[in-house]
């Protein structure tokens, strides 16, 4: 059985040291192994050429001619940095370094299909050593949470957004991207020959640990593909602290009075509220208004982090009915988001972009159609296919279902 080692050549040629290269890939040794894909300048040839000149077709699943390339186009690279808006069900959030000295396979599963029983079934197929990792598309995500609650085999990423999916090349079809030790991506899209082929071989790897993953080199775009500047707010906000700018850690409530929403492509606005509050409840026509003028634009909430005995008892001591609002209800008593705003006095309101960042927080009847229109116009801006591009991915698909 030979060894095979993940370091840095130390005898290079010296003409090859002074050539210009596209990255510093990895560079792997041993007889038969099979080296990351690299970047260049040459003419790269197309995936189906490659597998079949090494007689490697069978390895790999047979997938739109898209579909494989934008897969592929991430392998030899480090595996892209899993956005704070995914939610993690079964373990802990996990970044880059989770990835690190290990063989993962990343397999991504739909509400379409059953994805407890996808998960469970490749995870008996792995060998030992090999770590499993679901990712969740879009499809679906908002049953995601009932469906693998209890004891998912393996933690389970639910990228409503898909912005993770969309960085991964990951679309509708269940594919799987093989991570090595380096955290690099090594293989997408293998078939079940091609993971019981390769797995063993990453798994025998060493690891060099002053070997790192190569980043992917960013596209250089064009002007009309740049993103389009959020506003900003200076005004100081009080009765919490000041979020702006950061991500939320995921938007999770204890339960919904209403349909649970699907905030898809929209801005999220959220109320912190409570049927004792008066202030609270002179706002509601205000959000009502809001809500009938721009929800196609933006998600409204009010969240109350009462137990549900008391706020049904608030809401008739209050004369309100479920009729009375125009716009999402939900009960959070563990107070998960209001405690991540360190909201101390309500109403207090807190809008975010798609991407879990918060733009704007505040006294939700300080919230003008101007600061409103200016953040729809980003989101639109931002939203929008940039020119040139395949129309394929969650964002675009997001994008089109908001123009509906």
């Amino acid at each position: 059985m030979h060894v095979m080692r993940l370091a840095l050549a130390l005898a290079l040629p010296a003409c090859l040291a002074a050539a210009p290269m596209a990255h510093a890939a990895p560079q792997y040794g041993g007889k038969g192994t099979t080296p990351p894909a690299t970047g260049g300048d040459a003419p790269a040839k197309g995936p189906k050429e490659t597998k079949e000149a090494k007689g490697e077709t069978r390895f790999y699943e047979k997938l739109d001619k898209e579909d494989r390339a934008a897969l592929e186009a991430n392998v030899g690279f480090a595996i892209p940095t899993p956005p704070e808006s995914l939610e993690w069900i079964g373990g802990e959030a996990m970044d880059r370094g989770a990835f690190r000295d290990k063989v993962t396979v990343i397999q991504s599963v739909s509400g379409k299909q059953n994805p407890r029983a996808a998960l469970e079934k490749l995870k008996k197929s792995l060998p030992g050593g090999v770590a499993l990792v679901g990712l969740h598309v879009p499809d679906g995500a908002d049953r995601a949470d009932n469906v693998l609650k209890n004891e998912p085999p393996c933690p389970v990423a639910v990228d409503a957004s898909g912005a993770w999916c969309d960085a991964l090349g990951v679309w509708k079809r269940p594919v799987n991207i093989v991570v090595d030790k380096t955290g690099a991506i090594r293989y997408a899209g293998l078939s079940d020959a091609g993971l019981k082929a390769k797995l063993p071989e990453l798994l025998q790897e060493q690891v060099d640990e002053s070997v790192s993953a190569v980043e992917k080199p960013a596209p250089e775009a064009a002007a009309s593909d740049s993103k389009a500047p959020w506003p900003e707010f200076l005004s100081p906000v009080s009765s919490a602290a000041d979020k702006r700018g950061q991500a939320i850690p995921g938007f999770r409530v204890g339960k919904w009075l209403t349909p649970a929403p699907d905030p898809g492509q929209r801005l999220v606005a959220v109320d912190f509220w409570a049927t004792w509050c008066g202030p609270c409840k002179a706002a509601i026509p205000h959000m009502n208004e809001l809500n009938q003028k721009y929800g196609k634009d933006i998600l409204f909430v009010g969240i109350s982090d009462e137990q549900e005995s008391a706020f049904n008892s608030g809401m008739k001591k209050s004369n309100l009915k479920p009729d009375s609002f125009t716009y999402s209800l939900a009960l959070d008593p563990a107070s998960m988001l209001k405690g991540f705003f360190e909201v101390k006095g309500i109403p207090h309101m807190a809008i975010w972009s798609p991407d879990g960042v918060v733009r704007w927080q505040g006294h939700p009847m300080t919230l003008s159609e101007e600061d409103i229109q200016k953040l729809v116009a980003a989101n639109r801006a931002n939203a929008r296919p940039a020119a040139g591009k395949a129309s394929r991915g969650w964002a675009n698909e997001a994008a089109k279902k908001q123009k509906k």
